[in-house]
């Protein structure tokens, strides 16, 4: 049996499925209604919860209002008028605030954000007001960063909007926002909007701005930061990458000090993060035995699009290395299986989608897309291993490059390094029994080269079939490399000389057999595997 939802900032509605029983109302104890028809069932502060006794009045299905009294099915659409649960609001007559005040907002725009009302029933002195259940519940957090910056720009053109009427939105929670599509949200509650006098207009403004940096740190569960500058680190901080934590901190500053000027910021934040700058990217790979196996069980993948339609090109990329595990014709189909599972799902879901002109770069899909495909790749391995009951594995490591984004999946310990300015730093981190010695402090990244156990990896594909996959996103530039290898290149070469080799040659696939040669040099003992990727602008 349904009973009243638990109070916080903003109570819950009840899903519709959930209310289908209500109940039932002891007849020797009517509750009082207001209007008739509403019963309230819950309240704390600015919030209540109303029961309609009346559902026939209005159907919650299709919004039908020619239903008799008393009907039990809607005569237009055939849904059950069983009593339901709204969640609303009182506002006092003589001073009306909070969802009282939506019917005055005459943008048209402004009105789209704003909660639908659904009923306003009048007393001597408060009137109550109910809101329309859309079905969608509140915005699940954390949101991504695009779809908040979405959501703070509507928010900021919704401030920008209500000013100009002397309105002010004030504090919203996480939970008065529901997202219609990603990205586009409507209010479910306005519990503090109100008016304002012509004199207070700029403490309005400030006030709602400071309000809706801390909705978006609390839809993004962005920690804040504060830094102390000097005039060298100011200078710096000009020129860093501008994201939602620094547009958050412009706004507690004062350095954006009107809705209009946010909307503007977001605006370009958001058409930044949509539209890629696009580098030529020229690739090499090599993978060869080394000279102590017989065999190798390494595999690798590289591919390369290009897209010119009236003179404007965009490029992809996808790029993949797997180490496979389990001996002669095991490593091999693992190694394998890992780099077409993978494959397939980045070409069907992402690759193929995004040659239509229409479409933009979503980071959140692209990480999204990438993890499926290193799933795939997992669920491809387990079920050979299973069907030959064998122990094979594989590790991956995979980078899906969209203009100047780059997003990396890894899983074992095949290494994504990325080389700027003669300086190499490794991207992802290692699935391995040595990392995780190093991360306890029980010996040093130099002891991993000369550890007895430096072949124990923690996590591959084929182990169990909810694997966790790490995920990396960086943002590229013209003269970038990105290197992807297998632990017989890592272990055998070493980072500095790698770097060193980076730096020697501008071709990639001669850059890859020197890598090759080198590590065959200092002893070859595993299979070894690099594909290396060179950006340049356009």
């Amino acid at each position: 049996m349904p009973q009243a939802a638990a109070f916080g900032q903003t109570a819950p509605l009840l899903p519709f499925n959930d209310q289908e029983e209500i109940m039932d109302q002891s007849e020797a104890a009517m509750p009082q209604l207001i209007g008739g028809r509403y019963e309230v069932i819950g309240e704390e502060a600015d919030t209540i919860q109303v029961r309609d006794h009346e559902p026939w009045q209005r159907c919650w299905a299709c919004d039908s209002t020619a239903n008799e009294p008393g009907e039990a099915f809607c005569m237009d659409c055939g849904a059950a008028l069983k009593p339901r649960v709204y969640q609303g609001a009182f506002s006092a007559n003589d001073k009306p605030a909070g969802l009282a005040l939506i019917d005055v907002v005459e943008n048209e725009e402004a009105q789209a954000l704003l909660p639908i009302l659904w009923d306003q029933v009048a007393d001597d002195e408060r009137t109550l007001i109910v809101l329309h259940d859309s079905g969608r519940g509140s915005a699940e957090t954390p949101l991504d960063e695009l779809s908040a910056l979405r959501v703070g720009q509507a928010l900021a053109l919704l401030l920008q909007a209500l000013h100009t009427q002397n309105l002010a939105l004030g504090a919203l929670a996480p939970a008065d926002i529901e997202l219609m599509a990603p990205g586009q949200p409507r209010l479910r509650n306005v519990p503090h909007l109100h008016r304002f006098e012509e004199d207070e207009c700029a403490d309005a403004e400030a006030d709602d701005l400071q309000a809706l940096a801390n909705l978006l740190e609390a839809l993004t569960e962005t920690p804040r930061t504060t830094r102390r500058l000097n005039d060298d680190d100011a200078a710096i901080a000009a020129f860093e990458v501008q994201d939602l934590a620094t547009v958050l901190r412009d706004i507690r500053t004062s350095a954006i000090a009107k809705p209009a000027a946010l909307a503007e910021r977001l605006d370009a934040l958001i058409a930044e993060r949509m539209h890629p700058f696009y580098l030529h990217q020229q690739c090499g790979g090599v993978t060869d035995t080394g000279i102590v196996r017989d065999h190798n069980e390494d595999s690798l993948l590289f591919l390369n699009l290009t897209m010119d339609n009236t003179s404007t090109q965009r490029i992809w990329g996808a790029y993949i290395v797997a180490d496979g595990m389990g001996g002669h014709a095991a490593g091999e189909i693992a190694s394998g299986l890992a780099v077409r599972g993978a494959a397939e799902v980045l070409l069907s879901e992402y690759l193929a989608p995004t040659l239509d002109l229409d479409s933009s770069y979503d980071e959140q899909q692209a990480r999204d897309i990438v993890k499926r495909a290193a799933l795939q790749a997992n669920e491809y391995v387990l079920n050979e291993s299973l069907a030959r009951n064998n122990d094979m594995g594989s590790t991956l490591t995979m980078a899906l490059i969209v203009g100047d984004r780059l997003t990396i999946a890894n899983v074992g310990d095949s290494r994504a390094y990325l080389y700027r300015d003669g300086t190499m730093r490794r991207i992802t981190k290692d699935h391995s029994l040595v990392m995780r010695l190093v991360d306890l402090g029980q010996i040093t990244e130099e002891d991993i080269y000369s550890h007895p156990q430096r072949n124990a990896v923690l996590r591959s594909l084929g182990d169990k079939p909810d694997l966790e996959v790490d995920l990396f996103s960086e943002r590229l530039q013209d003269g970038d490399a990105i290197l992807l290898c297998s632990d017989g290149l890592w272990e055998m070469t070493r980072d500095p000389e790698i770097a060193r080799i980076l730096a020697k040659h501008a071709d990639p696939q001669h850059t890859c057999t020197e890598l090759i040669q080198a590590a065959n040099q200092a002893g070859g003992e595993d299979n070894i595997t690099a594909l290396l990727v060179r950006l340049s602008a356009l």
